[in-house]
């Protein structure tokens, strides 16, 4: 049997297609003057709490402003009653809410998700909004996005402090602050230092992150001053900082066996690769591999368990998974490795958490690698109401889309699931990275390793891990590379290995195939690969990738994989072909599509995080309407139901997500024309946006036709000028790590 790769320029069967017609006006739960007599109250009780419990830069306050359930898409979003009320939002979350009226059938008295908006403005502003409320006359038009607000109430300190172990009057803090605008609040920044230091906190502002209108920093303080900055009116939330979690991997009762590694090969000396991590001891191994050896902080002394911590995660990528008695597999390509964890880590400083996330935003701003991989983070379960300062940056920084960064999940699994201390931890939730949690076993009888922290992520990230790769247990440890110049392994487990692993499959994809795939594309391509095994989505995510990464690009027979590179721009309509032999498919078809594409992101509003999204409807023929229909039949393929619940479903949270997988079982007669529809919505803190670049994304689909043997070759001769079959780079031997 031939080996078949990819088909690649899949986007050259995409056209651009007209919007179809918009959908009429929505029922109204409130009348403008229901809304007025309601809320008028409320907003008076704001006005009385902020003004007298709040410290206010500029005299600017902060009330939060909860839409109706009703109105949570982006194409409600109450902009225009804010602009003319010179109000300003800095921020969102998710919250539940009962609201009073509903106009769906069987609401009422139901519990529902809705957004929750900080809206910054001084306390005039409040104030003439109220009188415009209570007033006899007509409200004008432009107010008229009032009956849109289920709920006004004030920004309480005590909302804003998180439970936590800190205590004394020197513990560790993150504080988190809206900044306005400028114009609205000049002196925020400055006051606020001012108002923290008189409290007697020491805030690092050497240390600090300002990332999409929040500004994170670390401080040490009295805890029993804690509601107090608190009630500075822009601050947004105090947490205690949590502690780095890099414990080295815990070895098992194998004992140590030499090796004989391979002689300064690679698959590629093209691709660009880095390991942010412990660094390398000083005797090691691996030194034919490393290109480029760097401390980020060259004063710091060194600390011999983070070293060994990166010597593993190294070696899981050159070499993957060594198994005891077979030659190691030869490494997909060299490596760059930066040390950003140090002895000063390991020595308890209070503030090592930000140094670590500033020494990983110095090697990603470079942008000089495509390939990343991160297995450390804060020891911090993710929380769905707030986005973390290491969150935050690293997919501001990954939101073009031209990195491929693996993120280890955590090996928090075996912590109490229901108080969700056993979720993923903070990168983890990155939408823009690739987060990988662990198997138990390499082979086929895997399952998650419970060591392997859980879903679900934060909605939009819903799907927490991305993927499981092997990181090895007791019955089935991973092998690396331990300390010394003569190379012997030892077996280890821990998602720090799964991540480097996974990697190593995205790299050894570019050394084989080339550059004609880009890092978003292979991304794709992991994720389409990924075997779920009919476990638990919240377990495993979409699955775990296969232990051989050819099984991802190539393809036997009755079956063939297309890879769509695109760009779609904003508010647009696209139409994207499945491919399909000349005379059409016979007998039993499965189609499997995997959407991937990178999202600029709003850090100060989790529950809008995303900035682009994908509307997209699989139509089976174009040439089949029904009646008085203006538009072919629409058929499911994506399933919903692994995005949200029900009422994140309602409010339109899955078209938000930045992956889409799903497969659709038919019949060839029933898909003689299939395609894509694809529109591409951007939005803005929760709005609509004036957003005019264009969006890049990924598309894998495979189509499965037992009765076309030759289904590769049909669909390459029915698009003899468009498509083409993505040949290797390099002849290599295929290896099992």
């Amino acid at each position: 049997m031939a080996t078949n790769y990819l088909i690649g320029r899949g986007e050259l069967l995409v056209d651009s297609k007209e919007p179809p017609a918009m959908k009429p006006s929505k029922a109204n739960p409130y009348t403008v003057d229901e809304a007025r007599s309601r809320l008028s109250p409320q907003l008076e009780s704001a006005i009385a709490e902020i003004s007298e419990s709040e410290i206010a830069p500029d005299d600017v306050y902060v009330a939060k402003f909860a839409l109706h359930p009703s109105y949570v898409a982006k194409s409600y979003f109450p902009s225009v009653l804010f602009q003319a009320a010179g109000l300003e939002p800095v921020g969102s979350r998710g919250r539940r809410i009962y609201p009073e009226k509903h106009t769906g059938k069987d609401s009422d008295g139901k519990e529902f998700g809705t957004s929750e908006i900080f809206v910054a403005g001084r306390l005039e502003a409040f104030q003439a909004l109220h009188d415009l409320m209570v007033a006899p006359s007509e409200l004008p038009d432009r107010y008229s996005q009032i009956r849109e607000i289920e709920e006004i109430t004030s920004f309480q300190p005590k909302e804003k402090v998180k439970a936590g172990n800190g205590s004394g009057p020197k513990a560790t803090y993150e504080l988190v602050v809206h900044l306005p605008s400028f114009s609205l609040a000049p002196n925020n920044r400055l006051a606020f230092l001012e108002y923290a230091r008189d409290l007697g906190f020491e805030v690092r502002e050497d240390l600090s992150f300002e990332v999409q209108g929040l500004w994170f920093l670390p401080a040490v303080g009295p805890s029993e001053r804690l509601n107090e900055i608190a009630a500075f009116s822009t601050v947004r939330v105090v947490r205690p900082m949590p502690l780095l979690s890099v414990q080295p991997a815990p070895r098992t009762m194998t004992g140590e066996q030499p090796i004989t590694l391979p002689v300064g090969q690679v698959q590629s000396t093209a691709p660009r690769v880095a390991i942010l991590d412990g660094g390398l001891p000083a005797e090691h191994a691996i030194g034919t591999w490393v290109d480029l050896y760097r401390e980020m902080d060259p004063t710091a002394k060194s600390s011999p368990g983070y070293e060994q911590h990166g010597l593993a995660v190294a070696s899981a990528f050159l070499f993957g998974g060594i198994r005891p008695g077979a030659s190691p597999a030869i490494p997909p390509s060299n490596i760059s490795v930066f040390r950003v964890l140090d002895g000063s880590t390991a020595s308890d400083d209070s503030f090592e958490l930000y140094r670590t996330l500033g020494h990983v935003e110095e090697v990603l701003l470079t942008k000089s690698f495509e390939f990343i991989n991160l297995s450390l983070g804060p020891a911090l379960p993710i929380e769905d109401d707030e986005v973390h300062a290491w969150t935050a940056l690293i997919d501001d920084l990954l939101s073009d889309g031209a990195t491929l960064m693996t993120v280890a999940v955590g090996n928090n699994g075996r912590l109490d699931h229901a108080s969700g201390n056993a979720r993923v931890q903070v990168p983890g939730d990155c939408v823009n990275a690739l987060a990988v949690g662990a198997s138990d076993r390499a082979d086929d009888d895997w399952a998650r390793a419970d060591y392997s922290a859980i879903g679900p992520g934060r909605a939009p990230g819903v799907v927490k891990p991305d993927l499981l790769a092997h990181g090895g247990s007791s019955e089935d440890p991973f092998y690396v590379i331990g300390q010394g110049e003569v190379p012997y392994i030892s077996g280890v487990t821990g998602t720090s290995l799964s991540a480097p692993l996974a990697l190593r499959h995205a790299v050894s994809i570019r050394a084989l195939l080339g550059t004609e795939l880009s890092p978003l594309a292979i991304r794709a391509l992991l994720i389409h690969g990924a075997d779920q095994k009919k476990l638990d989505r919240r377990e495993v995510g979409w699955g775990r990738i296969p232990m051989l990464y050819d099984q991802i690009v190539t393809s036997g027979d009755g079956i063939a994989r297309v890879v769509y590179q695109g760009v779609v721009n904003p508010g647009k309509y696209i139409r994207a072909q499945i491919p399909t032999p000349r005379g059409g498919l016979d007998g039993k078809v499965r189609f499997h599509a995997t959407f991937c594409f990178a999202s600029a992101v709003d850090t100060h509003s989790p529950d809008v995080y995303t900035r682009a999204g994908l509307e997209i409807v699989y139509r089976p023929d174009t040439d089949k309407f029904t009646k008085e229909a203006k538009t072919a039949k629409s058929a499911p393929f994506f399933s919903s139901a692994a995005f949200a619940t029900e009422d994140e479903l309602r409010s339109d949270n899955g078209k938000w997500e930045t992956v889409l997988k799903g497969s659709k079982n038919t019949i060839g007669s029933s898909a003689t024309n299939p395609v894509f529809d694809i529109h591409y919505v951007a939005r803005e803190e929760g709005g609509a946006s004036k957003a005019k670049e264009p969006m890049r994304y990924a598309l894998v689909i495979t189509v499965e036709a037992k009765k076309h043997i030759n289904l590769h070759t049909e669909i390459l001769d029915a698009y003899p000028n468009l498509l083409v079959a993505i040949e290797p780079d390099i002849n290599i031997e295929i290896d099992s790590a």
